[in-house]
């Protein structure tokens, strides 16, 4: 089932819910019922990533030609006087500076020479990071929770980790801790359903999903 298609059956799903809710709410309701409703699908390529995806394609394609701009930048900086550059900034080419511009070049010729998938996973681990780091300090443990999901399943094969009972399970719990952050009652159920609305679109493909992996490989499908 494609991307938008879960998309709008997540939203309809949270549009549905918010008749109830206060107004202020219904946002919280129809964003958190969105991103439920796309996020199986972050062991691959979907709507919520197709910014990192974005960026790991650029960086493929770029990724040798910048690193090498920015390695010689260092050097020119490092064994010749930048004065005559005047577009650059000489107070900023420190020692340190140097040898970090240099670090940064090598780096992302280092990310370039690997496969878009892995440079997309590594990309989504380091956004997982930078969320875990305010998380943490602000105590958010739901937003703790969302950003080891999103920096850990891309490590998975697709239609794997993401589409069994225990990821349903997983998503409830972080649900119910942004339930008790928002005061947004039901949301943790509402946003569970959106969830188990991907999971049973994909049952009713032909692939089917591992519904109950690692336990046991059976295929789970719905047959209209």
């Amino acid at each position: 089932m494609k991307g938008r298609t879960h998309l709008t059956i997540g939203l309809g799903i949270g549009a549905v819910a918010s008749v109830s809710q206060p107004l202020e709410m219904i946002p919280v309701i129809l964003v958190a019922s969105g991103i439920a409703s796309l996020a199986p699908d972050l062991d691959g390529n979907n709507l919520l990533n197709k910014r990192i995806t974005n960026t790991a394609k650029l960086i493929k394609k770029r990724g040798i030609f910048i690193g090498v701009a920015l390695m010689v930048l260092s050097l020119v900086t490092y064994f010749l006087d930048v004065n005559f550059l005047s577009s650059l900034d000489g107070k900023w080419f420190t020692q340190q500076n140097k040898l970090l511009l240099f670090g940064c070049g090598a780096i992302i010729i280092g990310l370039s020479l690997k496969s878009q998938e892995t440079l997309k996973n590594i990309l989504m681990s380091i956004l997982s990071l930078f969320l875990l780091y305010y998380a943490i300090t602000d105590e958010l443990w739901w937003l703790v929770m969302f950003a080891l999901y999103i920096g850990g399943v891309g490590w998975f094969p697709h239609r794997g980790l993401t589409h069994t009972i225990w990821a349903l399970a997983y998503w409830w719990y972080m649900s119910y801790l942004l339930q008790v952050s928002t005061g947004v009652d039901g949301l943790a159920l509402i946003s569970t359903i959106a969830y188990l609305s991907h999971i049973v679109g994909d049952m009713s493909t032909k692939k089917g999903i591992k519904f109950l992996y690692p336990f046991t490989n059976k295929v789970f499908r719905i047959r209209f």
